[in-house]
């Protein structure tokens, strides 16, 4: 299937039981679609309980970060191999995906790749382990960082060894105030960057506070995850230290 699709009815069905995946059509397509980090407000609020006396809100509207993801991270993963057009030529991002990140942060889609095309476009970076960071500025026309695996290419047809974590501003912002290493009294607004979680457990922040994108399909898979800038933060996690894993496939779009 190619071009622009409505995953709406997927995830209309998905929220009616958030905890739970739901396999259904897109077209001729079996696709399963799961929120990876579901109720993120109360996984948020229940690791910094100590941090948050009044309040996940109260702590969102003094630091002014914003933060709306109820649920945290949404993943398609298609039963066959699927070619998406998620933009367009002049890196106009599919309206419909848009709003999907908009909502939920996160945007994965796994056994899916570009088009020949597309795949030609951007270039591939290996981000700083544990330095979470954004890539664009707020100003820039194409805020959304696409991030992808090629399923055709000899290197990145192979599962990585290293993953990309995905948190929230605010998640960030907390994890700093935690490590000691941000005043809340007179910081206000993200940062474009935070080091973070360096003496930490990551096991218990992964997919609970911090997405964890593996990317660990079997051979010849493709996998691509879309994100926005203005309100999340990236960085590599190398699961191996002595392993960085490949350099991922990224591009910008508005």
């Amino acid at each position: 299937m190619n071009g622009v699709f409505d995953l709406s009815p997927l995830v209309k069905h998905l929220l009616l039981n958030p905890l739970e995946p739901y396999s259904g059509w897109v077209g001729s397509l079996r696709v399963t679609t799961r929120f990876v980090i579901p109720d993120y407000p109360a996984q948020i609020s229940a690791y910094y309980k100590d941090l948050l006396p009044g309040g996940l809100q109260n702590c969102v509207n003094q630091s002014g970060i914003p933060f709306n993801y109820n649920q945290f991270g949404l993943q398609f993963q298609f039963e066959q191999a699927t070619e998406l057009e998620l933009h367009d030529n002049d890196m106009n991002l599919d309206p419909g995906v848009k709003a999907l990140a908009d909502q939920f942060g996160p945007v994965i889609f796994k056994n899916a790749y570009l088009s020949l095309e597309k795949r030609s476009m951007g270039h591939r970076n290996r981000f700083p382990h544990l330095s979470f960071h954004v890539d664009r500025s707020p100003m820039q026309p194409t805020p959304y960082s696409i991030f992808s695996r090629d399923p055709f290419d000899p290197e990145q047809s192979e599962p990585r060894t290293a993953s990309t974590l995905l948190t929230a501003n605010i998640v960030a912002y907390l994890q700093c105030v935690k490590e000691g290493t941000c005043d809340p009294v007179t910081e206000k607004g993200a940062r474009s960057q935070y080091d973070l979680f360096g003496n930490s457990d990551m096991s218990q922040v992964l997919d609970k506070l911090v997405l964890n994108q593996a990317w660990n399909e079997p051979k010849g898979t493709g996998e691509l995850v879309l994100q926005d800038n203005r309100t999340l933060q990236h960085a590599s996690y190398y699961r191996d230290a002595a392993r960085q894993g490949y350099r991922i496939g990224v591009r910008y779009v508005g």
